[in-house]
């Protein structure tokens, strides 16, 4: 004999739905404020990520337009070729429009016999920066500043930090640059180490002048 008693009917997938819709519509209706500081937020960020990106890429484009001006108006007069890469390194700092008119401001203040001045353009563009965006370029700039005012050491210092940024025949040519460098410093030692590697690649474009470098450094020893 079957038992009586209540009997529970299974409740149906939908009402458990149902039921959680509507606690969802009855908590977003009670926290309204809340809902609307959150999607409001969102919106925001949102929003400020596109303004940023677009005001990025204006600043770019800007910068590019700028540096052309710049040459230009420096290929017609070279004696304002500082000033006015000077104001394109300025205003577009950290962008590679603004990276490449300070390079070429401090190239020309060295032509113009202002390598002092140049070199703390160049020095101020590696503190902020620099050597990471531009490499071994302002490196080796920044080691030709040093030898025009009679500073082998720290040439031979900049081209080991151009050559550790460059690759292939450009790296060998730094080393050897470095070499010379430490050469004309008095530091043979070093300048010993580096010719030695470049001679060990008997192909390489440099080989013929590290073994006549070895040569000359061996005899002073």
């Amino acid at each position: 004999m079957a038992r009586s008693g209540h009997v529970s009917r299974p409740v149906p997938m939908s009402e458990f739905e149902e039921s959680g819709l509507d606690s969802l519509a009855t908590w977003l209706k009670s926290n309204q404020t809340l809902v609307s500081i959150i999607t409001g937020g969102v919106v925001v960020l949102v929003l400020g990520a596109v303004v940023w990106k677009k005001s990025a890429e204006t600043k770019i484009e800007n910068a590019e337009r700028a540096f052309f001006q710049a040459q230009t108006a420096t290929a017609r007069n070279p004696a304002t070729a500082s000033a006015e890469l000077e104001k394109v390194a300025s205003r577009y700092a950290g962008t590679s429009a603004g990276d490449r008119a300070a390079l070429l401001m401090a190239q020309s203040m060295m032509m113009a016999g202002k390598t002092p001045e140049a070199m703390k353009k160049l020095e101020a563009l590696a503190a902020d920066g620099g050597s990471q965006r531009l490499g071994s370029t302002l490196q080796t700039l920044m080691a030709a500043g040093y030898e025009n005012q009679n500073k082998p050491l720290d040439a031979a210092k900049a081209y080991i930090t151009a050559a550790a940024m460059s690759t292939g025949d450009a790296k060998a040519q730094r080393q050897a640059d470095a070499a010379r460098a430490y050469m004309a410093a008095g530091n043979a030692n070093e300048a010993i180490k580096l010719w030695q590697e470049l001679g060990k690649n008997e192909r390489g474009p440099l080989a013929a002048e590290a073994r006549v470098r070895l040569g000359e450094l061996m005899v002073k020893q």
